[in-house]
C-alpha cells in the first residue's frame, strides 16, 4: 500500500486526556518512537484489543484535524508513522516519515 508518506484517510488509536497520558498510540521500536496508523477503524480497533489498549477509540485523519496531529506528533518526538501493525505477526504494511514542520 502506497502512502506517499500521507496519513490522510488513515486511523489512529488515541487516548483521551492531554500528553504525556492522553493522545495518539506510540510504539518505540528500535529505538525511534512511532504513531501506529491504520487503513480502516476495524483493523484499529482490532489491534487495539491485541495491545490490551482498550482506552483507545479510532480517530481518522482528514485534512481539517492533520495539522493538529502533526503537531502533537512532533511535539511527542515522533520520527513516523507504521501501516497496519500487525502485533501478531511483529509485521506492518507500509511506513512513513513525520514531516517537518513548514
Amino acid at each position: 500500500m502506497a502512502r506517499n508518506g500521507s496519513m490522510l484517510g488513515l486511523f489512529l488509536l488515541r487516548t483521551e486526556g492531554p500528553p504525556p497520558d492522553g493522545g495518539p498510540v506510540l510504539a518505540r521500536i528500535e529505538g525511534g518512537l512511532y504513531l501506529l496508523a491504520f487503513s480502516d477503524a476495524q483493523h484499529a480497533a482490532a489491534t487495539r484489543s491485541s495491545l490490551g489498549l482498550d482506552g483507545a477509540r479510532p480517530f481518522y485523519v482528514c485534512a481539517a484535524n492533520s495539522e493538529q496531529v502533526l503537531r502533537e506528533l512532533r511535539a511527542a518526538g515522533a520520527a513516523g508513522f507504521i501501516v497496519d501493525y500487525d502485533p501478531h505477526n511483529a509485521t506492518f504494511a507500509s511506513a512513513g516519515a513525520i514531516p517537518h514542520a513548514a
